[in-house]
């Protein structure tokens, strides 16, 4: 799974957040089996070299304030929305092609959207060739605490490394 290269905030950062709207005409993928609800606090990012072979799979709306209940931001934000997920495929100098699955979230503080985790291991199936197995509800229950920092310029926990957390 990759990100991409951002343009900009869309959404006014760290004042509005965003949620994900499932593209109607991709409602049946792979990916997006059992995933109901998508919001991060993180604002939406603007794209603006989407790939011409990329589906958009999910779309970013801007919401008014911090809360996954705060109503869509009215005005030209929305209209139209950014890509969230979109997949593509890419075909390398050997001939093999590859799933490309891509997004705009993933800080931290998305990841406590179950359904954004849910959207992230159904990808990861897919990609992989894996489709046939991606449950109706894939069980993405944190394995232990998760206690997620806040974005931002020195936000991170200083000193804090992987084996910590073993």
């Amino acid at each position: 799974m990759l990100g991409d290269t951002w343009v900009n905030h869309h959404g006014h950062h760290g004042r509005e957040s965003t949620r994900g709207v499932i593209n109607e005409a991709f409602k049946s993928h792979p990916i997006l089996r059992g995933v109901t609800d998508i919001w991060g606090s993180t604002d939406v990012y603007e794209i603006a070299h989407l790939p011409a072979n990329a589906s958009v799979l999910v779309w970013g709306e801007v919401l008014t304030g911090m809360k996954p209940t705060d109503p869509p931001l009215a005005g030209p934000k929305n209209h139209p929305m950014m890509p969230l997920v979109w997949t593509r495929e890419y075909t390398g100098e050997n001939g093999q092609v590859s799933k490309i699955v891509a997004t705009t979230m993933g800080a931290s503080t998305d990841l406590e959207s179950a359904g954004l985790r849910r959207l992230l291991v159904n990808a990861c199936y897919w990609a992989t060739g894996l489709t046939d197995q991606i449950p109706a509800s894939a069980n993405v229950d944190y394995v232990g605490p998760y206690h997620p920092t806040p974005f931002g310029f020195d936000k991170y926990q200083r000193g804090v490394k992987p084996a910590d957390l073993e």
